[in-house]
């Protein structure tokens, strides 16, 4: 059973994602005060998850809210919010109850639904164009295309990262 959160990246590119996001100086190499600001952020983040139980162990509701269309979420995981930014999204766009249908409604319809509580869970969001936005969390940055279809026929909630 493979316990890697992203699908397709070894563990040497994990640790390189880590590795820039705490070289704060970029010079290749991890000083005792950027490792130790790491392991302090590694076990703040730990403790949380621990004390802190409104993020842990979401289960999105079976088959999503209202007139939501979701596509490619798992309805019987259980995820902890502050380390999955797929299923924050989803549990904000579920607690919407709404969804767009086109990329000029996704915009808004993201600032409006998602960004807040993404934000508030520690997956801060770089910008948001149209079906598309781009975070940074403990991960790393990704671009991510959240409705199919959008302006066509039968859009859905979907989680595609590029």
């Amino acid at each position: 059973m493979s316990t890697n959160p992203l699908p397709g990246a070894t563990v040497q590119d994990l640790a390189r994602t880590l590795m820039q996001s705490f070289d704060a100086n970029k010079d290749g190499t991890l000083t005792t005060e950027e490792f130790g600001g790491f392991l302090a952020k590694l076990l703040s983040g730990v403790q949380q998850t621990t004390t802190q139980n409104t993020t842990t162990g979401f289960q999105l509701g079976a088959g999503g809210a209202g007139r939501v269309r979701f596509e490619g979420f798992d309805f019987g995981a259980r995820n902890d919010l502050s380390k999955s930014a797929k299923y924050a999204f989803a549990a904000a766009a579920q607690a919407a109850g709404t969804m767009p249908h086109t990329k000029s409604e996704a915009e808004s319809w993201f600032n409006q639904n998602i960004r807040g509580e993404m934000e508030r869970l520690g997956h801060r969001i770089n910008w948001v164009k149209g079906d598309k936005f781009q975070f940074t969390n403990w991960q790393g940055t990704f671009v991510v295309d959240f409705v199919r279809n959008a302006d066509g026929a039968d859009p859905a909630i979907v989680w595609q990262v590029e």
